[in-house]
Formats: C-alpha cells, sequence, structure tokens
C-alpha cells in the first residue's frame, strides 16, 4: 500500500504493510493499494464545499488531482502493454471487491457515505481525473454553485472559452487583463463570476 498524501505541496510516497486501521475513514488523506488484479485509491474523509474555500478548497482538489495522476502514472510503469483499472473508493463506500483485500474489515458507523447512490457506484480513477482537469465551462456551469469540481473561484474568466468571455463581460481577454485589479473584480462581481 502507498500512502499518497501531498504534504506542504511535495508528493510523499511510502510502501507499507496493508492493514485496515491505517485507512482510518477521519483522515482526509489518499491511498494507493494494489491487489495485482487493479489498483484502488482510497479516499478518506472527504471535506465537504462548506468546510473548504478559496486556496484551501484549491489544495484539496490539487492534492487528489495528483494522487491521482499517481495511480495512473504507477498502473502504466506496471504493465505498459495492459495497465490495471484504477478506481477511487470513498470512506464508507467501500466496495466488496476492495473490503475483501483485507482480513478483517468493520464499517464504521461514524462515516456517513456521500450520498446513497454512491454506495455501490464504481468510479474509475481516469474518468474523475478527466473531471478535475477540465479546462472550459459554459457560463451556467460557472455561475451556479456549487461550482464544477476543481475549479478555482478565484479565477473563473479564465475557465471561459473566448466567445463566452466576450459575450458576459463585454470585451476581450487583452482588455480585461489591462484593467486594474479592482476594476476587475468589480466586473466579475457583477456578472456573478465572483
Amino acid at each position: 500500500m502507498y500512502d499518497a498524501i501531498t504534504k506542504s505541496d511535495q508528493k510523499h510516497q511510502q510502501g507499507h504493510s496493508c492493514r485496515r486501521y491505517n485507512l482510518h475513514p477521519s483522515l482526509t488523506a489518499l491511498f494507493l493499494l494494489d491487489n495485482r488484479m487493479e489498483v484502488y485509491l482510497w479516499q478518506g474523509r472527504n471535506p465537504d464545499d462548506t468546510a473548504l474555500a478559496g486556496s484551501a478548497k484549491m489544495r484539496w482538489d490539487s492534492q487528489r488531482k495528483c494522487a491521482m495522476e499517481t495511480v495512473l502514472q504507477y498502473c502504466k510503469e506496471k504493465n505498459p502493454r495492459r495497465p490495471p483499472l484504477a478506481y477511487l473508493v470513498m470512506a464508507g463506500c467501500e466496495p466488496l471487491t476492495f473490503t475483501n483485500i483485507f482480513p478483517y474489515w468493520e464499517k464504521d458507523p461514524s462515516v456517513a457515505p456521500p450520498g446513497e447512490g454512491s454506495r455501490s457506484k464504481v468510479v474509475l480513477v481516469k474518468e474523475l481525473l478527466s473531471k478535475l482537469s477540465k479546462e472550459q465551462y459554459t457560463i451556467e456551469e460557472l455561475t451556479r454553485k456549487p461550482l464544477p469540481e476543481g475549479v478555482d473561484p478565484l479565477r473563473l474568466e479564465d475557465y471561459l472559452a473566448d466567445h463566452d468571455f466576450k459575450v458576459l463581460l463585454e470585451m476581450s481577454r487583452v482588455e480585461f487583463n489591462a484593467l486594474p485589479s479592482w476594476k476587475q473584480r468589480n466586473l466579475k462581481k457583477n456578472k456573478d463570476l465572483f
């Protein structure tokens, strides 16, 4: 098992033996687990959007993205011709294929699954990473709450296509970037991009 926690924005990986108590659901942590047939990225406590704001949310999304990239790279290096599939497993939503790896697994009643539908849903790391890495969104996606996962709330205008940018802010990116920062901020507030 590999601890894929990032500390102070430096990737930290350490191999160690696999025990259930290492995966304490109260951890805001990410662990890589390889059972030879597939690879799992276990995510402990998922901080909700109300607990994280601004740079803390961006740091968490960045750590998750880094861990997902690491898992996919690990899979490619493990078998370059046919990499094993990698799945994201959330604390409280562990599927049987994951829990059967351990000699003993006891569900922690203090951990509530994020949603009833996610209990049995298996998410491929590759699919979730592509959502977190999306670079353009529509005006509607960026003006409704909650924001899409992985979006920096302080730079919403950067995620707009050039056409949408011009329609919403009524100027080009070059003109917008030439404005003083206080005018940019006021314009974004008036257009609900803040």
